[in-house]
């Protein structure tokens, strides 16, 4: 299958998901109830008000992570070295966006508290956010091997010997 056919695709069921999404009436507490001892702030209810709805979140979720790695592996030449870090950093990120969705489902109550976070929240303070920054991490390590090598530095040079440029031909 053609890359763009496979972006289109996962641009379609993302497109599928929201419009599923739209049509669906939202739960009572969906945007928080308000707090009894502070009537400022809101407060979120239990996690009864996601049924039905967190396998549609998910999703939506997921395929968005799949169309982010998908893109970032099609900037990376076929045949670079270690480019196979890239789908694992991608599978990593879902298992841990999966783990979110999960202890999220269950509710806050009786959930244990990591470094004054409930779970859900510390899956994503400590693992999605460490995942986000281990492909700007292999971004910046791995530019020279994989995005703009030395061979394709001196391709380039020769390409502008070439095409000189100047006023004579339009530059």
């Amino acid at each position: 299958m053609k890359p763009y056919v496979f972006v289109f695709l996962l641009l379609l069921c993302i497109l599928a998901t929201l419009t599923i999404a739209l049509f669906l009436e939202p739960p009572e507490a969906a945007s928080g109830v308000v707090h009894p001892d502070f009537g400022t702030m809101s407060q979120g209810g239990d996690a009864d008000r996601h049924e039905g709805r967190l396998l549609g979140g998910w999703l939506y979720g997921s395929l968005q992570i799949g169309l982010f790695v998908f893109l970032i592996g099609q900037c990376v030449p076929s045949g670079r070295p270690r480019r196979w870090l890239i789908g694992a950093s991608g599978g990593l990120y879902l298992a841990v966006y999966l783990a979110l969705i999960l202890s999220y489902g269950k509710g806050v109550e009786g959930a244990p508290f990591i470094l004054g976070f409930p779970l859900p929240t510390a899956w994503l303070v400590f693992g999605m956010w460490p995942i986000s920054a281990l492909f700007a991490i292999l971004y910046a390590t791995q530019y020279a091997k994989w995005i703009y090598t030395p061979e394709d530095a001196s391709r380039f040079q020769s390409i502008k010997k070439r095409y000189q440029g100047g006023p004579e031909n339009g530059s």
